[in-house]
C-alpha cells in the first residue's frame, strides 16, 4: 500500500471490485479491529471474497499508517489494481463504500461543502474576531477594552448604562465593522456576531449592510477557546449553508434564462465530455444507477443496481468527469432542483 493523491484514487483505471474506506482520528474512534471486521463482514455478505482477503493482506499496514500519525484522518482504496492511501487533514466520519470506483460524493460532502465564516464576538471586555470553518477555527483579530474601570464594567452589564461605553470602545467596534465592510467579506463569507447584546446592537450599527451578517447567535465567547467555540458553531451550521445556498441560488437566477443553465442529463454528459461544464450541482442523497461512456456520450438508466451490467451511480460519474476537466462541484438540497431533474450544470462562459 503506497500513499497517493486524490486524483489517483478519483481518476484511477476501473477495476471490477474496489473496497474505499475513511477513519478519522484514532483515538476518535473505538479501536479499528471492529471496524475492519464489520467491513470483511460486508464483504463476504456481498460475496467479494478477493476485496477480502487484499483487505486482511494490508490490515497490519493500515494499522501501522494510522498509528504513525494519529492526529490526521485517512481515507484508503483498496482494489486489485491499486491500494493506495491519502492522509487529510480535515476530520471525517468513519464509513466505507463497496462498489466499482472510488464513490466522490461523500468525500465532497465531507471535504469540500465546508463553508468558510467569521465569527466576531462583541463582549465587555474585548472584540475577538475569528477565522475558519467547521473544522478550523483561528483568531485574526483581538482588541481589548482595557481602559474600561472596574466600576463601569460592572454597571455595563445593565443596558440603561450602555451610554457609559467609553469612546474608544466605540471607535474600536467602529473600526472593525469597518474593516470588514471595506474589505466586503461579509458579502462573499458570511459573519456571526455573537457576545453581549447591547455591545452587539452597536457594533451592528455600523454595518452600511446587512447581508451576509447573522446575528442571532445569543452567546458570548469571551473566555472560551478556539476549540470551543468551534464545538458550538456546529449548532449555527445550517445558517451558514442556507446563505451559501442563496448566494448560488441567486446566480441560478441570473443563468436560468440563459443557455448557460442546462437541466437535461443527456446535455449535461455531452458537456462534461468536451470539458464546457463549469460547475455541476448535485443532490444531497440522490443516486442515479445506471452506465455510462464518456467517450460517446451515450448511457443507460437502470431502475436499480444491476450486477449484470455493472450500474454506477452516474452522478458519481459525472462529477469525476466534471473535476477532472477542472470544473466545480456543489451539493445543494433536493428542492432547488427543477421538477424532473437530478442534476444542473452550468456552463463555462460570461454572463
Amino acid at each position: 500500500m503506497k500513499p497517493v493523491n486524490l486524483n489517483q484514487l478519483l481518476f484511477h483505471s476501473q477495476s471490477a471490485t474496489t473496497l474505499s474506506f475513511f477513519l478519522p482520528p484514532l483515538n476518535e474512534i473505538e479501536g479499528l479491529d471492529p471496524f475492519i471486521t464489520d467491513m470483511q463482514l460486508q464483504l463476504s455478505l456481498r460475496g467479494k471474497s478477493s476485496l477480502s482477503k487484499l483487505l486482511e493482506k494490508n490490515k497490519t499496514i493500515v494499522r501501522e499508517i494510522i498509528k504513525k500519525s494519529p492526529k490526521n484522518s485517512h481515507g484508503f482504496f483498496i482494489s486489485e489494481k491499486l491500494q493506495g492511501y491519502i492522509s487529510l487533514v480535515t476530520t471525517v466520519e468513519a464509513y466505507c463504500i463497496i462498489g466499482h470506483s472510488f464513490h466522490v460524493r461523500p468525500l465532497l460532502e465531507e471535504l469540500f461543502v465546508n463553508p468558510e465564516y467569521f465569527v466576531v464576538n462583541v463582549s465587555l471586555y474585548d472584540i475577538k474576531v475569528y477565522r475558519g470553518d467547521f473544522h478550523h477555527l483561528e483568531i485574526v483579530q483581538h482588541y481589548e477594552f482595557d481602559q474600561l474601570s472596574i466600576d463601569m464594567k460592572s454597571r455595563m452589564f445593565s443596558p440603561n448604562h450602555v451610554g457609559l461605553i467609553p469612546y474608544r470602545s466605540i471607535l474600536a467596534l467602529k473600526s472593525i465593522a469597518n474593516s470588514i465592510t471595506e474589505l466586503t467579506l461579509y458579502d462573499s463569507v458570511p459573519v456571526l456576531v455573537t457576545g453581549l447584546d447591547d455591545m452587539k446592537e452597536i457594533f451592528l450599527k455600523y454595518f452600511t449592510n446587512s447581508f451576509g451578517v447573522i446575528s442571532h447567535i445569543q452567546e458570548d465567547f469571551y473566555e472560551k477557546t478556539c476549540v470551543e467555540i468551534l464545538e458550538k458553531c456546529k449548532g449555527f451550521r445550517y445558517a451558514v449553508m442556507d446563505f451559501y445556498s442563496a448566494r448560488f441560488k441567486d446566480r441560478l437566477k441570473k443563468v436560468m434564462n440563459s443557455k448557460r443553465l442546462i437541466t437535461d442529463l443527456g446535455e449535461i454528459i455531452q458537456a462534461a465530455r468536451k470539458g464546457r461544464v463549469s460547475q455541476l450541482v448535485l443532490p444531497t442523497e440522490r443516486k442515479v444507477y445506471g452506465i455510462i461512456n464518456f467517450e460517446t456520450g451515450e448511457f443507460e438508466i437502470h431502475k436499480k443496481v444491476q450486477k449484470k451490467k455493472a450500474s454506477v451511480d452516474i452522478l458519481n460519474q459525472l462529477a469525476e468527469e466534471v473535476m477532472s476537466r477542472g470544473g466545480k462541484i456543489q451539493v445543494l438540497a433536493p428542492h432547488f432542483f427543477p421538477a424532473n431533474s437530478d442534476v444542473l450544470a452550468i456552463l463555462k462562459g460570461n454572463l
